[in-house]
């Protein structure tokens, strides 16, 4: 896709569009998606398995992945099928460089977050996160401050990588530029961003609300429960990055796909 060079100013309404997008593309290749998700999840449980690297080599690829995401999303909306290896799109590109300096860029920014995080609750929540280590009763409450601290530094980072790899691969903007734009773009359009997450809480909460009352109504196992919220997060995953290929199309597509 040739983006634009500046991003569109948008209504707000049009964020609430960008989800009910995600869910036709999902719509039109359920399979597609399942076999694509599955051989991430997979790549990402054995990079977790890599002593030390387990750790950055998911964060540093992160961008680059998210592009290839967008790459899929964008073959289903043409009518083409999304073929596994557009998941690695991104580091097939002369871009590859930049792409891999934006991961460095995400990685140095993530350890900053946890470096914070860390000085509140003596590293509780990354315990937590990395190894599933639960708090004790006495971090609770330095853990969910963290934690709160964590969600608001997060928030300017992810409006600075929500366009960059689009930014990198498409436009061949450098790193830096495609941080600096994306993050300028989302914020103009704060509005739009503000209904697209109101209902991204909404559908989450209609979620939550639902399995808990069908647990109440048959008393549903562990196992069970487990069973009826992977598919659920599977659709959703799909979902969401269905979504965030709208939103790189009303931003900053053409005026033939914005439409």
């Amino acid at each position: 896709m040739r983006l634009l060079t500046e991003p569109r100013i948008l209504e707000s309404k049009v964020g609430a569009r960008w989800l009910s997008e995600g869910f036709r593309l999902f719509h039109q290749q359920p399979l597609g998606w399942t076999l694509i998700l599955f051989i991430y999840w997979a790549a990402m449980l054995m990079a977790a398995f890599i002593p030390i690297f387990g750790l950055v080599l998911p964060l540093l690829l992160t961008p680059g992945l998210s592009m290839g995401f967008i790459e899929i999303s964008q073959a289903i909306d043409r009518r083409e099928p999304p073929r596994p290896p557009l998941l690695i799109a991104a580091f097939r590109t002369a871009q590859v460089r930049s792409v891999l300096l934006l991961g460095a860029w995400y990685v140095l920014e993530i350890t900053v977050i946890m470096l914070v995080s860390y000085l509140i609750d003596d590293g509780a929540l990354l315990e937590w996160i990395t190894i599933g280590q639960m708090p004790k009763p006495e971090q609770i409450s330095a853990v969910q401050t963290s934690g709160i601290v964590a969600f608001i530094l997060y928030i300017p980072v992810m409006m600075a990588f929500w366009f960059a790899p689009q930014l990198v691969v498409w436009s061949g903007f450098t790193p830096v530029k495609a941080l600096f734009y994306s993050f300028f773009a989302v914020w103009r359009n704060k509005g739009a961003f503000t209904r697209y997450a109101i209902t991204w809480i909404g559908l989450t909460l209609f979620v939550g609300v639902a399995m808990a009352l069908l647990n109440e109504i048959i008393k549903m196992k562990p196992s069970t429960v487990t069973a009826f919220l992977f598919p659920i997060t599977l659709i959703l995953m799909a979902v969401a990055h269905g979504s965030f290929y709208a939103s790189t199309k009303a931003v900053f597509g053409p005026e033939e796909e914005s439409a």
